[in-house]
């Protein structure tokens, strides 16, 4: 598994209702614009830091240990301690553009993303999280030595806690974070272990080592929100679902080429959680056989599903085109989205 899968495209998060603290009086509303501040701190604050992962599989958990050395504003290098089979690997991100360091197979995996997964929610998906959730603010704890303010963010809709952050009083960087699962258990975790604040970060720290072979990740293409130009690229009579949840809009798509398969991605979201739709109209279906699937049928049509912590990918194929879904729901509501696309 590569560096952005260990992390689960190390990227992603839906999360689960945790119980407040009980007291006297209930829950402060917590000013959204202090979440605001969390995301903007990275493009002005500089920092060392060491960072622990989690993600918990139904199964199995992943945790991962890396060193990461941020100077402002976009140059940021992560450099795994563990496990073992990472160990020595790096993320190297200049900007827009993510440089992978696999040292075991003497390559570099050069993808035109954002390999961040300390942010409270992508940028674009800024609105949608403030229409979205309550924040409420929960008593202060101490991160890394560190004073921070707790913030709670509940699904307007469901009345569940989908994430709980911890920022910086003094910096505004996020210094943790937890997901949580529809069902309300804990499913990711991110948090600083140890920080220090500087600006003297040599530029050897975001070098790209010149002795390994370049290789080009999957180009996911420049994304847009003008759908019908979108959908006319796709080069087939491209579906869109009917029903999507509570809070969830469309909020961009391309089209890539996955294996030199020209493959439809359109991606919603309701600031948080995220949901994407794949589809193809070649003849193939997502291969599944690294995980151990679960076949169901949906509307008479085979269906496989995979659950992955917070991650539910649903895969089937009806009227001569292929379809994935993938997101942070559970698989009853991706099997209703599913159902909406050719109804």
């Amino acid at each position: 598994m590569d560096l952005r899968k260990r992390g689960f495209l190390v990227c992603a998060g839906a999360l689960c209702a945790l119980a407040l603290t009980l007291g006297a009086t209930a829950p402060k509303p917590a000013s959204i614009a202090l979440l605001r501040d969390a995301m903007d701190a990275p493009a002005h604050i500089s920092y060392i830091g060491e960072v622990q992962t989690m993600r918990i599989g139904k199964k199995q958990s992943e945790a991962a240990v890396y060193r990461v050395y941020h100077r402002a504003p976009n140059l940021t290098r992560r450099w795994y301690l563990a496990p073992q089979d990472l160990y020595g690997d790096s993320i190297v991100s200049r900007g827009k553009t993510t440089y992978s360091v696999d040292i075991k197979r003497k390559r570099i995996v050069v993808t035109q993303d954002d390999a961040s997964d300390d942010q409270v929610t992508e940028d674009d998906n800024f609105g949608l999280l403030a229409s979205n959730y309550r924040a409420l603010a929960e008593p202060s704890e101490s991160i890394a030595g560190r004073r921070t303010d707790v913030i709670a963010l509940v699904n307007n809709y469901t009345g569940q806690t989908t994430m709980r952050v911890w920022i910086d009083d003094a910096t505004k960087l996020l210094l943790q974070k937890e997901q949580f699962a529809p069902d309300g258990s804990l499913v990711t975790e991110m948090r600083y272990t140890a920080i220090h604040f500087t600006n003297s970060i040599p530029n050897q720290f975001f070098a790209i080592p010149s002795h390994l072979q370049s290789v080009k990740g999957p180009d996911p293409g420049e994304p847009s929100q003008d759908y019908t130009r979108i959908v006319k690229a796709a080069g087939f009579q491209a579906r869109s679902p009917k029903y999507l949840p509570d809070g969830f809009f469309a909020v961009a798509g391309d089209v890539m080429d996955v294996h030199g398969i020209r493959t439809l991605h359109l991606l919603y979201s309701d600031g948080i959680r995220t949901v994407s739709l794949f589809e193809n109209a070649r003849g193939a279906a997502v291969d599944l056989s690294a995980y151990k699937a679960t076949k169901i049928t949906i509307e008479h049509h085979d269906a496989e599903y995979v659950v992955d912590g917070p991650t539910t990918l649903l895969t089937w194929s009806e009227q001569h085109l292929h379809f994935a879904l993938v997101g942070e729901l559970d698989r009853a509501e991706l099997q209703r989205i599913a159902i909406s696309v050719v109804p």
